[in-house]
């Protein structure tokens, strides 16, 4: 009796190690194509690429100043080409969440991120048609002046939180960058102003990742975060952090795609990964990595 409940505990553990390990993403590569060859010669594109988002088979592209160009990814076609109503930011980040504004909705709510000037998040109320309204704006008040040279939003919709992501004053010289969790708010967490402040006291915790000269996007998907670093002339590279083991996972090399990694967003068991060309922008392109 003795060993079968001895062989029983170690099963028991085997089959817990063998859960509780991780399956590391392959980052197997595919291209995926080019806008210009997606959209219409006459679709006008403005400024360099920057968020990208994705819900369904429709994909998000947004450009600095607010453009956005929706992608069927079924057809690999542009359909509809609108700017966003009261948001000429950067644009740097977007994430679609899990809850929809009202029962006539088409998607999620969308977390869109300034990047620069207040470095606030437009949570925007979007349609296929174009019609956009900005429901929530989320600040961060005590540090994101001082603290940060430019900030996104990051959104683990799955866990019910929302970081900040971005470089500190002096990210380029340290190679330090900032991920600070919060609870993600709710709509009926809004002011009287519609909008969400966050104080130094709302940090439930503060992640340093060193060697990281450049951010871009990010996503988090399974308590893994997908950052993309680097433009030209510095390198450009896709890391994978653990948020549970707080230590960089992956670490793939893009130089030789030579376009600048920006917005990202998985579809499946593929993370979406749009590249930017500079001063060119129908050269911005996409590829896929397998997860």
């Amino acid at each position: 009796m003795g060993m079968r409940i001895f062989f029983l505990l170690l099963m028991m553990s085997v089959v817990l190690t063998v859960f509780s390990r991780r399956l590391m993403p392959s980052l197997e590569a595919q291209y995926v194509g080019n806008i210009a060859q997606m959209a219409a010669p006459d679709v006008k594109m403005v400024s360099s690429a920057q968020g990208f988002a994705i819900y369904g088979n429709y994909a998000f592209q947004f450009r600095n100043k607010g453009q956005c160009h929706v992608i069927d990814l079924k057809k690999k076609k542009v359909i509809n080409t609108f700017n966003l109503k009261g948001n000429k930011s950067h644009c740097n980040n977007a994430n679609f969440g899990l809850i929809k504004y009202n029962k006539n909705s088409e998607f999620p709510l969308l977390y869109i991120s300034e990047c620069k000037g207040s470095k606030g998040c437009m949570v925007t109320d979007i349609r296929l048609d174009g019609t956009n309204t900005i429901v929530q704006r989320i600040y961060y008040d005590d540090d994101a002046e001082n603290d940060y040279e430019y900030m996104d939003w990051t959104l683990d919709k799955e866990n019910g939180f929302i970081y900040t992501f971005g470089s500190p004053i002096d990210g380029l010289q340290t190679g330090k960058k900032i991920l600070r969790k919060f609870r993600l708010p709710q709509l009926s967490d809004s002011d009287a102003n519609g909008e969400v402040h966050f104080k130094k006291e709302d940090i439930l915790e503060t992640i340093v990742i060193d060697h990281f000269l450049v951010s871009q996007g990010s996503c988090i998907h399974h308590d893994l975060a997908y950052l993309p670093e680097g433009y030209n002339p510095l390198d450009r590279k896709l890391h994978v952090y653990d948020l549970r083991r707080k230590e960089l996972v992956r670490t793939l090399d893009l130089n030789a795609l030579a376009k600048e990694p920006e917005g990202l967003d998985i579809k499946g068991r593929w993370l979406y990964v749009s590249f930017h060309q500079s001063r060119t922008p129908r050269g911005t392109s996409y590829m896929r990595f397998r997860l």
